[in-house]
């Protein structure tokens, strides 16, 4: 394949920034080692503010000037080349150039991106890609019952980067979560109520009128509902027993994973959820919402719980973890084994190895 050039778009990929980053800083690391074995020229362009750590190829952000980096994708559809796009989001700019001018590229299907109306240059950017890649079986369903009409669609699992964590855990922060708490890590965005964290408290609030010791949450992550769901919890009378921690950095996010009983997040909307992978990965059971993407990931009975919505079943899944610490390790322990087999990093770059194959052919 010497010649050919691979290009990788991301609109950021910056630690802070979610599961779409976190997303592009595996491929950004796949496809880079892909293209060092081959023999591809290999860039990655970003619009976010500079990511260091990536790796050892060129490297270019643009410091969200949505102008620079469209120029920078045009002018990348020269020669031999093709592009990878992280998400639908920045590859709106091949539906702006003709047909004769667009290099073959893959585009990133993210289940956030695909649960809403399609705009038209999403639309257009979305047919006209060599290879779609659905980060989950849910994200594909929800692809076809916008667009129907769209060619074939691939389910690629993401996986998890191995942890850099530089400086040391927020000790006073470990003293005060404790041990054996259950922990759910996510931003605290009104426009991400779908999370589950109102129905977390509700369901601790329900254990609570039962009477006995309460069991702990945890919550990590920030934003802009942080405040409504501080009054929310005080409002249930839970008081201590949901210490909110704020955003932590992945020294401490790896300790608190260490130290929880179980992770919860019963989400309705993700379109994947690494979190449920950085869980199994450091062996803790997962609670999660059935007939969701965490379906997926999380076999019930087997490395997890899963719930229904609006009913007494995730109070049951926390009450039966809290009080059964062998049944909640054993969980975890089938969890680790999981990720091991199914949601590694070596299975990941494996498969997209095989779609970069393909892509970089048509180049």
């Amino acid at each position: 394949m010497t010649g050919r050039r691979l290009v990788l778009v991301s609109a950021g990929l910056a630690r802070d920034g979610g599961g779409s980053a976190a997303l592009g800083r595996l491929a950004a690391a796949s496809a880079g080692e892909f293209c060092a074995r081959t023999g591809v020229a290999f860039e990655v362009l970003h619009l976010g503010d500079e990511a260091p750590g990536l790796g050892p190829w060129p490297t270019r952000h643009f410091a969200q000037d949505r102008r620079a980096l469209v120029a920078a994708v045009a002018r990348a559809q020269q020669g031999r080349s093709a592009l990878l796009f992280d998400h639908l989001g920045p590859a709106r700019v091949q539906a702006l150039l003709p047909r004769a001018f667009r290099a073959p590229y893959a585009v990133f299907l993210l289940g956030v991106e695909i649960d809403r109306p399609l705009s038209w240059d999403r639309r257009r950017a979305l047919a006209g890609a060599s290879q779609r890649l659905a980060i989950s079986e849910h994200t594909r369903r929800l692809c076809l019952a916008r667009m129907p009409e769209v060619p074939a669609i691939d389910v690629l699992y993401p996986s998890l980067t191995a942890p850099e964590p530089t400086g040391s855990p927020d000790v006073a922060l470990l003293e005060r979560a404790g041990r054996d708490f259950f922990l759910v890590v996510g931003r605290l965005a009104a426009a991400e109520g779908y999370k589950g964290h109102d129905a977390l408290f509700e369901a601790l609030a329900s254990l609570a009128r039962r009477g006995g010791a309460l069991p702990r949450l945890v919550v990590a992550g920030d934003g802009d509902d942080r405040a409504r769901l501080m009054a929310r919890a005080q409002a249930l009378g839970l008081g201590a027993a949901v210490l909110f921690a704020g955003f932590v950095a992945e020294p401490t996010l790896l300790a608190l994973y260490e130290r929880c009983r179980a992770f919860a997040m019963p989400s309705s909307g993700e379109g994947f959820g690494l979190v449920y992978l950085e869980a199994m990965r450091a062996g803790r059971a997962c609670i999660a919402l059935e007939a969701s993407a965490a379906a997926e990931i999380v076999v019930h009975e087997e490395t997890g719980l899963l719930v229904r919505p609006d009913d007494a079943s995730l109070e049951t899944a926390l009450a039966r973890l809290d009080a059964d610490a062998s049944l909640a390790a054993r969980l975890g322990a089938a969890g680790r084994a999981r990720f091991a087999e199914r949601f590694s990093r070596e299975r990941f770059g494996r498969e997209l190895d095989a779609h970069l194959g393909r892509l970089l052919e048509a180049a």
